[in-house]
Formats: C-alpha cells, sequence, structure tokens
C-alpha cells in the first residue's frame, strides 16, 4: 500500500540548495502565523513567541551556514549567496517587528510579504543557471 503515501524530499546536496529548503521551511510556519493574524483568529502570543523564536534560531544558523567564512563558492553562487542572506535578514526582521507589536494586525504587512516572494520567486532562474538540486 505505498501508493498513497507522502512522497519524501530529501534535503538537497547544494549547500544553497539546502540554505533555500531550510529558508522555505522556516517561511511556511511563519506563512501560518502571518494568515492567522491576517485572518483576525485569536493568536495564543506565548506560543507564537516560542515558534518565532525557534524560527529565527533556524535563520540565524542559516546565516551562519552560508557565511564566507563557512562556505566556499564560486563567482555566481556567491551573488546567489548575498540573495539569500539579504532574504533571511528580511524576514529576521520581520519577526522582529511582530515582537515589538505584539502580532497585531499591524505587524502584518502584506505589500513585505509579498516583496519576500516575489523575491523568492527570482531566485528559482538563478539557483537553475547553478544546476542547484533545489529550485
Amino acid at each position: 500500500m505505498g501508493w498513497f503515501r507522502k512522497k519524501r524530499v530529501e534535503r538537497p546536496k547544494n549547500p544553497l540548495g539546502a540554505a533555500l529548503y531550510d529558508y522555505d521551511h522556516t517561511w511556511g510556519a511563519i506563512k501560518k502565523i502571518t494568515a492567522n493574524v491576517q485572518a483576525g483568529k485569536p493568536v495564543k502570543v506565548d506560543r507564537v513567541k516560542k515558534l518565532l523564536i525557534q524560527n529565527k534560531a533556524k535563520l540565524n544558523q542559516i546565516l551562519k551556514d552560508i557565511s564566507k567564512e563557512n562556505l566556499k563558492v564560486d563567482y555566481r553562487s556567491d551573488k546567489i549567496r548575498y540573495k539569500i542572506s539579504d532574504m533571511v535578514i528580511q524576514l529576521i526582521d520581520f519577526l522582529d517587528m511582530g515582537q515589538k507589536h505584539n502580532f497585531d494586525d499591524q505587524f502584518v504587512d502584506a505589500s513585505r510579504l509579498d516583496n519576500l516572494m516575489d523575491r523568492r520567486e527570482s531566485l528559482k532562474k538563478d539557483m537553475k543557471d547553478i544546476e542547484s538540486d533545489y529550485l
């Protein structure tokens, strides 16, 4: 009965692809939180703070993993590294702003979220150029 099992996605072997993979999973968790805030659902502040602290730690680990000291890559990959690190820093700033406003409707700015998604979509082409195993 293996027909209906969920397809397992393996962790990418390319270090930049792995960083993007981790970013996407963190982004998904944050997107769920912001969708609840935008829908006007009640938010358990303590639980959300715990999730955001965990996600900030993951994002900081991504920055550490793709830093120049820890990852030596060629010129094209270096440009992608900077794009990924900019996206991660913007997401960390977004989380800091959320904690500052106690997760009100004010902290969820749709234009900032759309900007991050647009940058992520534009990064897909660059990841194809370096022949990454994760887009």
